[in-house]
């Protein structure tokens, strides 16, 4: 009787155990995809990524903005609209691809700027544009190429959009030339100095005005 209530309690034990053994296990939660509004980017990356492709030349060195660009900090675009903002931007800010900064670094960033404490002061002023010297400026237009693609007063071609007159803030005309997207070369400060990029924007800016259509007597109505 004894054994008999031991061998059934050793039996319902092996019957637990094998219950237990062959239990599903509990889903792994899913890390999502960088870019797909849920992924954790690094802070850290993030700053100095935001450094080494330019965002600070008009942002402002926390993303809290300038006068050449409006702020990226906390509180702006959910991580999707950031992201397909840097890809396809408006008004002269450059696009940035999926070869020049990944979905992954961009979250890194995007980390960054969230992590940046709101401004308790308006953001400062960017820098003046540096002083330079128009005659200077076309001689070095000429001397690096620009006209090749700018044609020779800026005013663009099939190559090149238009530069001058009225042309984008310095601070972005500076970072551009920096780290140009497209076909465009990057020109470093071994190839064109702060100086040199002065005096090409003077030159630029110093550019006439197109006349007006109707004082053109072939265009005249």
């Amino acid at each position: 009787m004894v054994s008999g209530t031991v061998r059934a309690a050793a039996a319902a034990a092996a019957i637990v155990t094998v219950m237990v053994s062959v239990r599903p296990a509990a889903p792994r939660a899913q890390t999502p995809p960088a870019g797909q509004g849920g992924a954790a980017g690094s802070v850290a990356t993030g700053r100095m990524l935001y450094a080494k492709i330019g965002c600070e030349t008009c942002h402002g060195p926390d993303g809290r903005g300038t006068a050449a660009a409006p702020r990226l900090g906390a509180g702006g675009l959910q991580l999707p609209a950031f992201i397909a903002y840097i890809r396809k931007p408006a008004g002269s800010m450059p696009p940035h691809s999926a070869q020049v900064v990944s979905d992954r670094s961009l979250a890194d960033l995007y980390a960054f700027l969230q992590a940046t404490p709101p401004a308790t002061q308006p953001a400062q002023a960017a820098a003046s544009t540096p002083a330079g010297r128009v005659d200077t400026g076309a001689a070095i237009y000429r001397k690096v190429g620009c006209f090749q693609c700018h044609v020779n007063e800026a005013q663009g071609g099939a190559n090149g959009p238009r530069l001058g007159p009225d042309p984008i803030p310095y601070a972005r005309f500076a970072q551009y030339v920096r780290n140009p997207t497209g076909e465009m070369p990057p020109y470093t400060e071994k190839v064109l100095s702060a100086q040199d990029l002065a005096n090409i924007y003077a030159f630029v800016q110093a550019r006439p005005r197109p006349p007006a259509l109707n004082t053109i007597p072939q265009l005249a109505p």
